[in-house]
């Protein structure tokens, strides 16, 4: 029996126990089994849990307190979403631009809608990606948060390559398009750095590659073959070529799918201009037909414990998580007692 299903009988509620059950047989209909085959040959853990731009609820995310905090708390993988300064340097941001999470508006007034490719590593050194966290987030704020930088992509690597765990790396080709050759380079960064091997016997569940544009992920393909690669969709994309197409594509070009959790399906940022339709992508019978097709299957972004439960109960094989730390708890493995140990650990 599952942890989810444990803490779910824990309490004692009628009506728990018999969601419990509709979801437990909602499971089946995922292919469970099918997808801990898929996992088993990828040697991908399973439940896999991957820390979406680190542990990015308890500290900014993608700075060095985030990938810390995750790697120690005991992540599957560091999630790294990576761009590519103006003079070639790997970095992980999210975002097209600099506006939200640092402070180029002070720094380089004028340039705040700039986008990455715009602007040198050098250039990026002089941001704070701390500050804004403490006045977004007041009841999480501390000081040592204050004047962190922008992270190259090395800078992930040494985390997740010490430390007293040693997790995964889950990297995204973030618009791809606007880089070209970033593939090679990523490829030949992780190489040069023992990540991944030049032959069939490399460890491939140390990374696995993520995309929202397939033709990026053909390219990485042919460049590193024995690295799973995972096919991200969104709305815009669902309602352009459908489920049915997107999972093909996902085959040709990778072994898995990143399919949007209920939150996110009903979030003002949906795109409703071009997709009206409010797509629920992890419900059991799209997982099932995911698993059936050989992908495997980790939704993004899973936050709330009832919605953890949810895509495990449905069969997925992992999930994208800000709150490494709550999904631990309900993967049945060893959360935290207390958080200050852990700062404590890493230093901040």
């Amino acid at each position: 029996m599952s942890q989810a299903v444990k803490v779910l009988l824990a309490t004692g509620s009628v009506a728990v126990l018999l969601a419990a059950v509709l979801w437990l047989a909602c499971g089946l209909l995922g292919g469970t089994a099918r997808g801990k085959r898929i996992a088993r040959a990828l040697n991908i853990p399973r439940p896999a849990i991957i820390a979406h731009r680190g542990a990015s609820y308890l500290a900014p995310e993608s700075t060095l307190p985030a990938y810390l905090m995750a790697r120690e708390l005991g992540a599957d993988y560091l999630e790294i979403d990576l761009q590519r300064t103006k003079d070639g340097t790997l970095v992980a941001v999210h975002d097209d631009d600099l506006s939200r999470t640092t402070n180029v508006t002070d720094v380089f007034p004028g340039r705040e809608k700039d986008t990455i490719d715009t602007f040198t590593f050098a250039e990026l050194a002089q941001l704070d990606a701390g500050a804004w966290f403490n006045r977004a987030f007041p009841d999480r704020a501390r000081g040592s948060f204050k004047e962190l930088r922008i992270l190259r992509m090395d800078d992930v690597i040494a985390v997740a390559a010490s430390g007293s765990k040693r997790p995964g790396l889950y990297i995204e080709t973030k618009a791809a398009s606007r880089f070209p050759g970033i593939e090679e380079q990523l490829v030949n960064v992780l190489k040069r750095r023992g990540w991944i091997g030049t032959g069939q016997a490399e460890p491939i569940d140390r990374v696995i590659f993520q995309s929202f544009e397939p033709g990026s992920l053909s390219k990485l393909k042919e460049l590193a073959p024995g690295v799973p690669r995972l096919l991200l969709l969104d709305e815009v994309m669902v309602e352009k070529e459908g489920f049915d197409s997107l999972m093909k594509t996902a085959a040709d070009v990778g072994s898995g799918i990143g399919t949007w959790g209920t939150r996110w399906a009903f979030s003002p940022h949906w795109s409703v201009a071009v997709s009206p339709g409010r797509y629920l992508t992890t419900w059991p019978w799209h997982t099932g037909r995911a698993h059936r097709a050989g992908l495997f299957v980790h939704p993004w972004t899973i936050n709330e414990r009832w919605e953890m439960w949810m895509v495990i109960l449905s069969g997925a094989d992992g999930f994208f998580t800000d709150r490494t730390d709550v999904a631990l708890s309900v993967c049945g493995r060893s959360g935290p007692d207390g958080l200050q140990t852990f700062w404590d650990r890493i230093g901040y």
